[in-house]
C-alpha cells in the first residue's frame, strides 16, 4: 500500500495513520542504524530466521556475551539487501536454508553459496530441518577452512516442525501482506489476526521451533573453531500495532531487535579472500519460496 493510499484509508481507520507515521519515523531513524553484519567481528555467523531477542534470551542456554542488536530489516529480503547488496565478499561462504539469497540475485557476491534448500528440503515439513543445516555447515567448514561462513537456519521461522506446531492447521506465511491468489491456505498470521487460532498456540509453536533447533546448534558450535556469533535476520510480531508476522519496512522493536551472542573461542581462523564464484542449483526458487510463504 502506498503512503498516500494508507493515509486515505486512515480517514476511516485512525490506527492506520498512526502506523504509517510510526513506520516513516522508524524507517528513517532506526532503520538506518542497524548493525552491519559484514563489518562485524566473526569467523562464523549463525543466523536464526525470524528470531526475536526475547525468546532467544529465554530459551537459548549457550554461554557467551549476549547483547541486543538492531537489524537493518524486518524481513529477510530487506536484511539481505541492506547488508550484502553492492558488495563483493570473496572471503565469505553463505550456507543458506532460505532461497531468498538467490531470489534477490545476491549469490554472486560471495566466494560460494551452498543452497541447502535445494537438496536438504523436507517435503513433509515444507522447510529445511536444522539437522540438515548442521551437516551442510560442517561440510562448508571442511571445504572452505579459510573462509568466513554464514549459516542461515530457517527456524524459528515457520513452518512449525514440532509436535504442537504441526497440529495447527495453517498454510504458508508471507511475512507481510496477503497474497491469496498465490496460496492455497491462509497463513498462520492471518488466522491469528482473525482469531481462528489463539495467540498462545502460535506463540508456543514459535518457541517450540527454536527449542527444537537448540540441540542441533549445540552440536554445530562444538564442532567448529574460530569466533562464532549467533544472531537473527529479523524478529516477529504477534499483533503489535496490528502487525502480524514480519512484513518488510516495519521497524517495530519486536521486528528489528535481535540477539547478538558472541561465543568464547580458543583461536581464530585464518581468513583468505581469493575471488567469488558462480553457484547453480537444480530446484526452482519459486516452489521453495511458496512453501515458506514468500510467494
Amino acid at each position: 500500500m502506498s503512503r498516500l493510499a494508507s493515509l486515505k484509508a486512515g480517514v476511516s481507520n485512525p490506527r492506520l495513520i498512526a502506523l504509517e507515521l510510526y513506520k516513516h519515523f522508524q524507517r528513517n531513524v532506526r532503520g538506518r542504524h542497524g548493525i552491519d553484519v559484514v563489518d562485524s567481528d566473526w569467523d562464523t555467523l549463525v543466523l536464526l530466521d525470524a528470531c526475536r531477542y526475547d525468546i532467544f534470551e529465554r530459551h537459548v542456554p549457550f554461554e557467551g556475551e549476549l547483547s541486543k542488536a538492531v537489524s537493518r530489516g524486518s524481513h529477510t529480503s530487506e536484511f539481505l539487501e541492506e547488508n550484502f547488496s553492492g558488495r563483493t565478499l570473496p572471503d565469505t561462504v553463505y550456507v543458506s536454508a532460505t532461497p531468498q539469497l538467490r531470489a534477490h540475485e545476491l549469490e554472486e557476491n560471495f566466494h560460494a553459496v551452498v543452497h541447502v534448500w535445494d537438496d536438504g528440503w523436507d517435503d513433509e515439513l515444507r522447510t529445511v530441518p536444522p539437522e540438515a543445516m548442521v551437516e551442510a555447515t560442517l561440510e562448508a567448514h571442511e571445504s572452505y577452512p579459510n573462509k568466513r561462513i554464514i549459516s542461515h537456519f530457517l527456524q524459528p521461522h515457520y513452518p512449525f516442525i514440532g509436535e504442537h506446531g504441526r497440529g495447527i492447521e495453517h498454510g504458508t506465511i508471507t511475512g507481510g501482506g496477503v497474497l491469496a491468489d498465490e496460496r492455497d491456505f491462509a497463513s498462520v498470521w492471518e488466522l491469528l489476526e482473525s482469531g481462528d487460532v489463539s495467540h498462545d498456540d502460535v506463540w508456543r509453536a514459535y518457541v517450540e521451533n527454536l527449542e527444537l533447533t537448540v540441540p542441533h546448534l549445540e552440536r554445530l558450535l562444538k564442532s567448529i573453531d574460530g569466533k562464532v556469533v549467533v544472531t537473527a535476520d529479523h524478529g516477529n510480531s504477534f499483533g503489535r500495532m496490528g502487525v502480524y508476522g514480519h512484513p518488510r519496512g516495519y521497524y517495530l522493536p519486536e521486528l528489528v531487535e535481535v540477539p547478538w551472542l558472541e561465543l568464547s573461542f580458543d583461536r581464530r581462523r585464518e581468513i583468505i579472500a581469493d575471488g567469488t564464484t558462480d553457484v547453480t542449483a537444480t530446484e526452482t526458487v519459486e516452489n521453495r519460496l511458496r512453501d515458506l510463504g514468500y510467494r
